[in-house]
């Protein structure tokens, strides 16, 4: 968290900079100030950077989809620093009033995002929602100091920091999904053309040496949203027209989806002919290799479009700012600081508070060793680098009717969001993609075992002809209401997140159970049969 900090102090003062100017330039632009007068804007948007930065931070960190966040500070930072060399005349704003509500309105805002964000750091709709409003507070104090001229000729530099938020969770499944649909039937296709019998199964491709799944780290995804920030980055550095920008990012996209096929052909073929467990020599080499050609491929399309464009226009001297701007500039500054330090000192004050009055309900799992033919299962790599799960593992057994199970259990420590990466990776989402048809949902129900109550989804699954039924249980600060109506809320509900704020519920770690069982053909059989289990394999505290 303090690497974080220290980033983000640094982004912001770098960006101010790149606003206001470099003190030792400032009478280029007529901006007759002292550095004095420069110290309450540093420290505002130095804790504005912080805010962003120590947010977005938690994603880009643990989720390696959005690893490629880190560099867009620094990449917007260049962008404007760019901009700057070649601004236009200042000029006066046109509307003081408008622009000043503007920025109280966004400020005012961290104070619910930050206090419901405290408890849901992984909730992206406040990602959104913060990176939104440090780019309209900038945006518009960008206004304020150089006018019209100067908003509309920074504003790509600060829009362009929105390509490190993380997409909505809806939108990013639908294109994952779609994305893994098209890769699996593509190589199906071309295992076909290359005289290789294949048969798809959802996700997962069944070839003669046995099954190779087409993965979330195989979708392309990750390579799409780094092709695009990167694109993005090419079309600003090279002053491209608007339609050479469009054209630069929809042949990213194409190329990022061309390059990610040919590195999943490569797998699936290596697959094919020498096993599933040789995939894992070639996964991830191929795909460093296949990102490499993507990036350095459109570089060279971005040099060629460089060729046909014209060069920017010269700019304008600079103009002089109304001093009086500058006083009001400086008081709305000290008094945002004060309300910036309020904020976040208020926020953590109430969460430490009721942190203390937090009943305590955790629980442990015992490895069911003593039933028949128990096995430990081996996480595959690519599966603890997409949760990165603290502690965990996975067994198999066989009941006393001599029915299969098998169980997953994993625990993340205080700070790891592990609703980050559980709630999109949960029974009903998964597996349908491995092939596996759902029958029902039966929803969340609450059961108590050796004294503890655990929140179980069940769900029930047709694999291949064979009934499979799934018992899901996620665990964090939320499961731990005493009211039976609350706990069997679905966890992540904007309801259920704005309750655990104001019950001072702060993310403390969390941990899941999943249980699957084949062969039950009634769902109270199976739920008995469920029961007994985990009368074994649940611990109270």
């Amino acid at each position: 968290m303090r690497a974080r900090n220290l980033l983000g102090l640094g982004y912001a003062m770098a960006v101010l900079k790149a606003t206001v100017g470099r003190i030792d330039h400032v009478a280029s632009t007529g901006l007759k100030t002292s550095a004095s007068s420069l110290i309450l804007p540093l420290l505002f948007f130095a804790l504005l950077g912080i805010e962003v930065i120590s947010h977005l931070g938690i994603e880009w960190s643990h989720n390696p989809q959005y690893g490629y966040g880190w560099s867009a500070p620094f990449l917007a930072l260049y962008l404007g620093w760019k901009r700057w060399q070649e601004r236009p005349a200042a000029a006066e704003p046109s509307s003081l009033t408008l622009s000043f509500a503007i920025i109280l309105f966004c400020a005012f805002l961290f104070l619910p995002i930050r206090f419901v964000a405290e408890a849901n750091p992984d909730w992206r709709v406040l990602s959104w929602t913060i990176s939104l409003s440090a780019v309209a507070i900038a945006f518009t104090f960008v206004f304020l100091v150089g006018g019209r001229p100067w908003a509309r000729y920074f504003a790509f530099p600060l829009l362009f920091f929105l390509v490190a938020v993380p997409w909505p969770v809806q939108f990013e499944q639908f294109i994952i999904q779609n994305l893994m649909r098209a890769v699996t039937a593509i190589n199906v296709f071309l295992l076909g053309v290359a005289g290789i019998p294949a048969l798809r199964h959802g996700n997962v491709i069944e070839v003669s040496s046995g099954f190779i799944g087409i993965e979330e780290a195989c979708s392309g995804v990750r390579s799409l949203q780094a092709t695009l920030m990167v694109s993005l980055f090419l079309g600003e550095l090279y002053s491209f027209s608007v339609a050479r920008r469009l054209f630069l990012v929809l042949a990213g996209g194409v190329l990022a989806f061309i390059c990610n096929l040919i590195r999943t052909a490569i797998l699936v073929w290596v697959g094919a002919n020498h096993g599933a467990a040789a995939i894992e020599a070639w996964h991830d080499p191929a795909g460093l290799t296949i990102l490499l050609a993507c990036l350095f491929g459109l570089w060279a399309l971005s040099l060629v479009i460089q060729r046909f464009s014209r060069d920017p226009e010269s700019p304008v001297p600079g103009a002089r700012t109304n001093p009086q701007i500058r006083v009001a500039i400086q008081l709305l500054m000290a008094g945002l600081t004060m309300w910036f330090l309020l904020v976040e000192g208020g926020v953590h004050i109430w969460y430490r508070v009721y942190q203390s009055s937090i009943a305590s309900s955790r629980w442990s799992a015992r490895w069911p060793e003593s039933e028949n033919s128990y096995k430990s299962v081996t996480i595959p790599p690519e599966t603890q680098a997409l949760l990165r799960y603290d502690e965990g593992g996975g067994a198999t057994w066989k009941g006393p009717d001599r029915r299969p199970w098998m169980m997953y259990f994993f625990r993340w420590l205080p700070g790891r969001t592990a609703a980050l990466f559980v709630k999109i990776h949960r029974p009903d989402i998964c597996l349908p993609a491995s092939g596996l048809t759902m029958s029902h949902d039966d929803g969340i129900h609450l059961i108590t075992i050796n004294g503890v109550n655990l929140p179980v989804r069940s769900y029930r699954f047709d694999d291949h002809g064979m009934p499979l039924h799934v018992f899901y249980c996620y665990w964090d600060a939320r499961s731990t209401y005493d009211n039976v109506k609350t706990a069997i809320e679905e966890d992540w509900t904007a309801r259920g997140r704005l309750r655990a704020a104001l019950l001072g519920r702060r993310e403390i770690g969390a941990q899941m159970l999943e249980i699957v069982v084949w062969g039950y053909e009634e769902d109270g059989e199976a739920n008995l049969a469920l029961q007994r289990q985990l009368a074994e394999i649940i611990a109270p505290g």
